[in-house]
């Protein structure tokens, strides 16, 4: 059934494992209720689980999660932001990940920012000493 107002849902992720299937699950109910196709939800779902365990491994204290659902008629779209209060960091300093380099090398790490802003059709990332904001829209069928 599609919701004419848009679907909200903020959480308060505990610093717990698995706590960021949390706000994938919250994903998952606000894209079904504007009707979102099955594999664009898959992957708004995995852009935030990406952003929540950056949160989590790099900031400090509570991470806060709000999804929002827009409904319309020709063109939903999904909003999600992640906040964390750690440290800060330059998003255009994060160095782009090269595939051959991550095979060669023991740490496999390093992808989350290249996959979020891959997944997504906006991503806003603003932050500074005590508050990161990783702000992500997706539109039914993209771009």
């Amino acid at each position: 059934m599609i919701t004419a107002e848009p679907v909200r849902v903020c959480l308060v992720l505990p610093r717990v494992p698995r706590a960021e299937l949390l706000a994938s699950r919250a994903v998952e109910e606000a894209g079904h209720r504007i009707a979102f196709p099955r594999d664009t939800l898959a992957e708004v779902k995995l852009a935030v689980v990406e952003a929540c365990l950056n949160a989590m491994e790099y900031g400090t204290g509570e991470v806060e999660v709000e999804v929002v659902a827009h409904p319309d008629d020709a063109h939903p779209w999904i909003e999600v932001a992640v906040v964390d209060h750690g440290p800060g960091f330059d998003a255009s300093a994060v160095p782009k990940p090269v595939l051959e380099d991550t095979i060669r090398s023991a740490r496999k790490r390093g992808w989350g920012l290249e996959l979020i802003r891959r997944l997504m059709d906006e991503v806003e990332i603003t932050s500074q000493p005590g508050l990161t904001r990783i702000r992500m829209i997706r539109r039914r069928g993209g771009q």
